[in-house]
C-alpha cells in the first residue's frame, strides 16, 4: 500500500471509532425531562453575550436551579437543532 491509502485507512478507523464512541455515550432528553444533577453541574463557556454573562464567562445550568442558587427559581427551554 502507498502512503495515501494508509492515511485514508487511518482516517477511516478514527472516524469509525469516534462515531461508535459518540453513539455509546449519547444522552437523550425528551420534552418534560429533568436534567440530571451531573449535567446541571457541568460548566460551559459563554459564546455570545446575554444578560449578566460576557463572552468567555462560564455558567452551569445549576445557576438557574432554585434549590441550588438560594431560591431564585427559573424555567428554561433548551432547544438543540441541526440543519441537516
Amino acid at each position: 500500500m502507498n502512503n495515501n491509502m494508509e492515511k485514508q485507512m487511518k482516517i477511516g478507523v478514527i472516524f469509525i471509532f469516534m462515531s461508535f464512541f459518540s453513539i455509546i455515550t449519547a444522552q437523550t432528553y425528551c420534552a418534560g425531562d429533568q436534567v440530571s444533577m451531573t449535567h446541571q453541574n457541568q460548566s460551559h463557556e459563554v459564546c455570545a453575550e446575554f444578560g449578566d454573562y460576557e463572552v468567555g464567562d462560564s455558567f452551569k445550568l445549576a445557576d438557574y436551579n432554585g434549590d441550588l442558587n438560594g431560591g431564585n427559581y427559573k424555567i428554561i427551554f433548551i432547544d438543540m437543532s441541526a440543519s441537516w
